[in-house]
């Protein structure tokens, strides 16, 4: 791996040719590694702005490993976390671990750089191909003490987990957000990564921009007097979604599309934000696992209504709060909301700050405290009917939600500002009409109606969902019109001309969904942004080919072209950088299955039994494969397993209610698809076989109310009032 540590002055200069008129730049807009500066130059003309850097978090996001810089005991210190051994140690001036590799056996490795700072740091240590990894063991800052990132947790030395496994690779999970003009460089025939970066730690150009030409412009003013100044990426002329557009690079949960950032164009020409998706959020949207705050906030009214910006409360280059306590609040809300009768607790102490009620938070890493963005009212009525959590709750643990409800209402009465979680939670727990209204409600958060899209993808029952699909592809919003074409990707063909405009959409993600929709649904196209597209499809598959999510897309990709012996490779690379990778091991399974080798499809399936015992799909698949071996007693244990695990596969109700049908066991039959519909209301399948079960049962009234159902549902079908005559005799 080559760590290209430029800092230096750039000098350009004009072509002899170069027409250089007022208001025009000459300046190339290309960016390489000579573009940047270094943070030393910047501190000519912005000498505050660097000493207020000096000592930051992104100052000290990343170094060299020596005795400024390491904060933790190396004196020959020990410490042993869920069974895996370490000992740290110095050799001269060299800092090293002892601790187990990635073949279960104890070796010595030398750590080279330090990352992070408060409240904890971690250690980075250099392997072959140009590989760094992220020791498990950290430093608590607070404490002055080693603890376990994963402390729940046994990892084994063969598992994605591992601090030798993919989770902890540096060049790839943590490169891009903690030094300057990271290119992650992986070279996928090889596994060999050439990783650079001109910066090693969060630098002034990494927010700023490549700052080469900008020096240049101001130190020789005579010289450029007549043209307008290179732009920085950031700067104070900003607005506020733009700004946090920019913050969210590396404060927010999300994957990358291109191999760097070039700092051009938006937010989601590079990356793709993880939707509001439970288990990573709670149902409700409020924090869960490690979300990084920019999903959260884009949830707020703040952010979505009220111009707020990361650099109203956070000095953009101390990274600190900007007041304290409730003095932070009070630059915009008024002084009333400070005040025992809004907020009914003894004044000046934690129960009265603004942040304990709506930012409340969670410890990540062990030991890093991060408050929730997304700057809610509490809700414990939510948390009755629901089971979410709320702020009342999480200090009084001894109340329960009803009290803290019943508090609520009895203080603030029972009316609520609206919210989209009114319409979320319903819309998870089935109610298919607060879906729709939750998507077509345009006053909601981007990020929550695109994630609304995403769970209708899987409730699509009716052309009626997929006109409210299709009537997306047009939306405002960037996160909504992808999450739409993906829907249609999985759907199949049919939909070209309604996706077609989007292979020129404005946003690089939005033209990457659609170039994949073409692509894995082997359609031919012709059309002037297909090629820029399809490139930037090819080049997102192969920058994450890192990833076992990566090689499981790109196995997608090779089904498409017909190439199943590049596929088949995929899902085993997929497996071999994560041997967890359950998506990819049931494809594998299936394809083996299609090529008779059936045995090997039967161990594979096991294999994601044994790995993840409630997880649904194995046993339906498996169910499947013994109905095709004529094995009906295997095939109907299997079934009647999937449709008690997660999640719920209406295709396992189905066709378990018909097996048991064809076994005569129609009164169980019934039990299951009534299950079966108040998950899936409106699934016309399973009223069709709800029907026969219910004349086969000789209950003519329950089935005139199904058969009515079905007419409802396909008016033009003239079976069903065939049925509903025989029904009325």
């Amino acid at each position: 791996m080559v760590f290209s540590l430029f800092v230096f002055f750039a000098n350009y200069s004009c072509k002899q040719n170069d027409k250089i008129e007022k208001g025009q730049t000459h300046f190339t807009t290309e960016i390489t590694q000579k573009s940047f500066a270094g943070s030393k130059e910047c501190k000519v003309c912005h000498e505050k702005e660097y000493k207020d850097w000096m000592g930051s978090d992104h100052q000290l996001a990343m170094q060299k490993a020596d005795s400024a810089s390491v904060l933790a005991d190396f004196n020959d210190a020990y410490f042993t976390g869920k069974g895996v051994k370490y000992h740290f140690f110095k050799k001269d001036s060299l800092y090293f671990v002892n601790t187990e590799g990635h073949d279960g056996k104890y070796h010595d490795y030398e750590v080279k750089y330090t990352f992070g700072f408060r409240p904890l740091q971690q250690y980075i240590v250099p392997f072959e191909k140009g590989k760094y990894q992220c020791l498990h063991s950290a430093w608590d800052d607070k404490s002055s003490k080693w603890f376990d990132l994963q402390p729940e947790l046994k990892i084994k030395h063969d598992e994605w987990m591992h601090w030798t496994g993919g989770s902890m690779t540096w060049n790839n999970m943590c490169a891009d957000c903690h030094s300057t003009f990271v290119e992650k460089n992986y070279e996928e025939s090889s596994g060999a990564y050439h990783t650079s970066f001109v910066e090693i730690n969060v630098g002034c150009e990494a927010c700023h921009g490549p700052g080469a030409q900008h020096i240049e412009y101001y130190t020789d003013r005579d010289k450029y007097k007549d043209i307008l100044p290179p732009k920085l990426y950031m700067n104070q002329n900003m607005n506020s979604k733009e700004l946090v557009q920019k913050c969210a690079r590396c404060h927010s949960r999300r994957s990358m599309v291109t191999n760097y950032f070039d700092y051009k164009g938006h937010f989601l020409d590079y990356y793709y934000p993880n939707l509001i998706r439970y288990p990573t959020y709670e149902k409700d949207g409020q924090i869960l696992d490690e979300d990084y705050v920019v999903g959260s906030f884009m949830q707020s009214r703040m952010y979505n209504l009220e111009s707020v910006s990361c650099s109203n409360c956070h000095d953009m280059h101390t990274m600190k709060l900007k007041k304290e306590g409730n003095n932070l609040c009070l630059q915009c809300h008024e002084k009333k909301y400070d005040n025992y009768r809004h907020h009914f607790h003894k004044q000046d102490t934690k129960a009265s700050q603004c942040i304990n009620c709506h930012m409340t938070g969670k410890y990540y890493m062990g030991v890093d405290f991060r408050r929730d963005h997304s700057f809610r009212v509490p809700r414990p009525d939510q948390t009755v009917k629901y089971g979410t959590p709320n702020a009342c709750n999480k200090c009084h643990k001894d109340k329960t939600a009803q009290w803290a409800s019943d508090f609520i209402i009895g203080k603030y009465g029972k009316k609520r500002q609206k919210h989209f979680s009114d319409w979320l939670l319903p819309a998870l727990e089935g109610n298919l009409d607060s879906l729709k209204s939750l998507i077509s409600q345009t006053d909601f958060p981007d990020i929550i109606r695109a994630s609304a899209v995403n769970i209708l993808s899987d409730q699509i029952y009716s052309p009626n969902e997929l006109n409210i699909v299709l009537k997306m592809l047009e939306d405002k919003s960037p996160l909504v019109r992808r999450e739409a074409i993906m829907t249609l990707v999985n759907i199949g063909k049919g939909y070209e001309k309604a996706i077609e405009p989007r292979l020129n959409d404005a946003i690089r993600t939005v033209r990457i969904a659609a170039a994949r929709y073409f692509i894995l649904n082997n359609i031919k196209i012709e059309n002037t942004g297909f090629e820029k597209a399809k490139n930037e499809f090819l080049s997102d598959l192969h920058v994450n080919s890192d990833f076992a999510s990566g090689q499981h897309q790109l196995a997608l990709y090779y089904m498409s072209q017909g190439d199943r012996r590049l596929a088949k490779k995929a899902y085993e690379k997929a497996l071999k950088i994560d041997n967890y990778f359950n998506l990819s091991r049931m494809n594998l399974a299936l394809m083996e299955y299609e090529d008779g080798n059936i045995q090997l499809a039967e161990k594979l399936y096991k294999k994601v039994i044994e790995q993840e015992p409630e997880y649904s799909y194995p046993y339906f698949m498996l169910g499947l494969l013994y109905n095709e071996k004529s094995d009906n007693i295997k095939s109907l244990e299997y079934l009647k397993n999937a449709i008690e695990k997660q999640p719920p596969i209406p295709n396992a109700f189905y066709n378990y209610a018909l097996k048991l049908q064809q076994a005569g066991k129609y009164k169980e039959s019934l039990k299951v698809l009534d299950k079966a519909l108040s998950l899936f209301p409106g699934n016309e399948r399973m009223l069709y076989i709800r029907l026969l079960g219910e004349i086969k049962t000789n209950n003519k009234k329950k089935a005139r109310l199904t058969c009515n159902e079905l007419i409802k549902i396909n008016p033009q079908n003239s079976d069903y009032k065939r049925i509903l005559e025989d029904l009325k005799k």
